[in-house]
């Protein structure tokens, strides 16, 4: 496979703090040569840029920018019969990879990761975190503008979406969730069937969508695979369980782009996240 990396370096809209250094130093651990290792041809990375001219003073006018510039980079990588591996400083850069998929593709589905369901909208959140709203973008329950930025002209459906690994949910997003017909595999239910019941979960519903955008935010993996997190899982499946999900899932859908995030280098001295991203990245891409 034709693998290019694509790198967004902002948690948010902000640069050169926490997990904005996460995509490259998850590059600089070895991602590419792993990869290659797999078989893979991996291009030189392409790095999203936001320019200071165009910041505003409205993170989410920001964020719709970088998610333009996303969007712009899968959809042409897509187009090419590559496959975009896109690094994402934190969750809020998942709408630009969805967008870039549904334009590419003509609609798109996701598969989303996340010991958190990201799904609050501005009525349910008790923090007024944007990083807890991202899934919520995509599916249309808020921000449309941030959406429309993204190219996805029109929401995810909820037909064409999965929650897996989720452990620490909020009142409103279980509501969310019971309110719509999303797939959802939480971290309790990972054990050893992991693979098997993640594809009894997604291939029913695989042709809701022509392209899929999976979504690892690597905190589904816990503390001890994750060190440093800021909001680590009050519990999380096994390493082994995890890899298994996201093998059965890669097959299971027909999938045009993955998206890891979520790693802040200066609390894992030993990378282990970044080993942790790079095995995901394997067992995702290589069964593709």
């Amino acid at each position: 496979m034709h693998i290019v990396p694509i790198l967004v370096p902002y948690a948010g809209d902000v640069a050169r703090w926490g997990a904005a250094k996460g995509p490259a130093a998850i590059m600089q651990a070895g991602l590419a040569e792993t990869l290659r290792q797999h078989g893979h041809v991996v291009a030189e990375p392409l790095e999203i840029v936001f320019p200071r001219e165009r910041r505003t003073r409205d993170p989410v006018t920001n964020l719709g920018a970088i998610a333009s510039m996303v969007s712009d980079a899968v959809a042409a990588t897509i187009g090419q019969g590559a496959m975009p591996l896109v690094l994402e400083g934190n969750c809020t850069q998942a709408v630009g990879p969805a967008g870039g998929v549904a334009r590419a593709c003509g609609g798109a589905g996701i598969v989303w990761y996340d010991a958190h369901g990201d799904m609050h909208t501005l009525r349910t959140t008790s923090t007024g975190l944007l990083g807890g709203m991202p899934y919520a973008v995509c599916l249309g329950w808020e921000f449309a503008d941030w959406r429309a930025a993204a190219g996805l002209a029109m929401p995810v459906r909820a037909e064409a979406a999965a929650l897996l690994g989720a452990s620490d949910l909020d009142a409103e997003e279980e509501a969310a969730l019971d309110a719509n017909p999303l797939a959802r595999l939480d971290a309790a239910e990972m054990g050893t069937d992991a693979g098997a019941r993640t594809t009894s979960l997604l291939a029913p519903r695989a042709a809701a969508a022509p392209g899929w955008y999976m979504h690892i935010d690597l905190d589904v993996a816990g503390p001890d695979e994750l060190p440093g997190a800021l909001t680590p899982a009050p519990h999380w499946p096994s390493r082994a369980a995890l890899v298994a999900s996201v093998t059965a899932a890669a097959r299971a859908v027909p999938l045009r782009c993955l998206g890891i995030a979520e790693y802040d280098p200066s609390g894992d001295p030993q990378r282990r996240g970044a080993r942790l991203a790079a095995d995901l990245a394997v067992a995702a891409l290589s069964k593709v």
